[in-house]
């Protein structure tokens, strides 16, 4: 196991073969799936889980899960995802690095996510990159609290690809963060 960034309460590192079951009940489950079009079946996150951790060992940053120090139990993931040019979304800023995090309800509203992902700006910087994105549905203010207390803008609002237009989670917010700003 390699740990990638650390906290006061977490470790970001790469995936393990016992983070699977856990991973695969998260995103089963519809509290935490609400502002995501579908749950997601056991074999499709196995494949996610498995694509995710090819990512960090190759190169270094991606998708990391995230486990407590204090109990050594596996929380979620939190940091970047690379959305290349050839993808569903038609941003002209692209291709570019996307933070991200999901992580299981028992331990939301603990500042969890605000924590790793501030780790995981810092780490990015570390790593050259000079920007990142962030999107959600419009109305995943639980999201949105996270970007904006990480410091990130309110970018542009788009529509979901591969949705209807009459869905309810077809809008969606953009956020946007400039690393060179950032304070080691």
């Amino acid at each position: 196991m390699t740990v990638y960034i650390e906290t006061e309460r977490l470790r970001l590192r790469d995936w393990r073969e016992d983070d699977l079951l856990p991973f695969q009940q998260m995103n089963a489950n519809r509290q935490v799936r609400r502002y995501f079009p579908s749950l997601l079946s056991y074999r499709r996150t196995e494949l996610d889980m498995r694509q995710m951790n090819d990512v960090i060992q190759e190169h270094h940053i991606g998708l990391f899960a995230v486990e407590l120090k204090e109990t050594n139990g596996w929380l979620g993931f939190i940091g970047l995802n690379f959305v290349p040019k050839e993808s569903k979304y038609k941003f002209d800023e692209l291709p570019f690095y996307e933070i991200g995090w999901r992580l299981i309800p028992d331990v939301w509203g603990n500042g969890f996510a605000t924590e790793g992902a501030e780790a995981v700006l810092k780490y990015a910087k570390a790593q050259g990159l000079k920007e990142v994105y962030a999107f959600t549905s419009e109305n995943n203010e639980p999201s949105r609290k996270v970007m904006e207390k990480i410091g990130m803008s309110l970018y542009d609002y788009f529509e979901y690809p591969d949705l209807s237009k009459y869905h309810p989670l077809k809008r969606h917010v953009r956020y946007y963060k400039d690393l060179t700003k950032l304070k080691n």
